[in-house]
């Protein structure tokens, strides 16, 4: 599939930053220690920088990306890439700073504070790439929706994973909320393409069912106190789900006759 690393790189960055900003409120509300937070931070950042690596490779060639440059402010994709540049030097160097404590700790929270500031316009920028008016599966409003969705269902429970269990509210309740939206979101695709919606009938599904079972996942977890294992199976259940619905939203682009 053509558009797969750009189903990685979305969901990637998109969860990663979820889980930095989650991460940080947890730290400021004193819900996880700030050791646990800084390694939590890092690690995410890890993961940001996998997703950037997979988009790279839908440009084909690395230098055609700054050839995007030249459009800052005019082309949504090239704020993508800037936006993306500045969190990734922002958020790594605090977030590695914080995790090795070797002094200018206030300049490293500082950095991850600024950081924070740019992912969420990072978050608000990507769906803007998507309202074009020549694809109508892609124009809705509901695109913006479902994409800061992510965030905060795949940044919350990777959050849940180094003990914010705020994270782990907050995606269950994003995904509580992406089931609510997904009839009307279904009935607009419907309208534009009844077509081409139904043939992504098998992925939409599946992403449903696996939020299920992620939500499962977290309860069984919470309330039997189980290991880890538990937890963790449950948060990589849900960023598939996250990557299967990615691939029925890629799958959805068409152009009129």
């Amino acid at each position: 599939m053509h558009e797969l690393p750009l189903v990685f790189f979305t969901v990637f960055t998109q969860s990663a930053v979820g889980a930095f900003i989650l991460l940080l409120i947890g730290g400021t509300l004193g819900q996880i220690e700030a050791r646990r937070m800084a390694i939590g931070l890092f690690s995410v950042m890890c993961l940001f920088g996998v997703g950037i690596l997979l988009g790279i490779i839908h440009v084909g060639q690395p230098l055609r990306a700054l050839n995007m440059l030249l459009r800052v402010g005019h082309s949504p994709m090239s704020n993508e890439i800037v936006l993306s540049a500045v969190f990734a030097t922002l958020g790594g160097l605090g977030s590695l700073g914080l995790l090795l404590n070797r002094g200018a700790t206030a300049l490293c929270k500082a950095l991850v504070w600024l950081a924070a500031v740019v992912g969420v316009v990072f978050i608000l920028a990507i769906p803007q790439i998507y309202q074009l008016p020549t694809v109508v599966t892609w124009r809705t409003s509901y695109t913006t929706v479902m994409m800061v969705l992510t965030p905060l269902i795949g940044g919350g429970i990777l959050a849940g994973l180094f003990g914010l269990r705020l994270g782990l509210l907050v995606s269950v309740l994003a995904i509580l909320a992406s089931f609510c939206l997904r009839p009307g979101y279904i009935s607009t695709l419907m309208s534009a393409d009844d077509v081409l919606t139904a043939a992504q009938t098998n992925w939409f599904t599946a992403q449903a069912v696996l939020l299920a079972l992620g939500v499962i996942g977290v309860v069984v977890w919470a309330r039997l106190k189980t290991n880890v294992a538990v937890l963790a199976t449950a948060a990589l259940v849900v960023i598939a789900a996250e990557l299967v619905g990615r691939i029925a939203f890629y799958n959805l682009w068409t152009l009129p006759m």
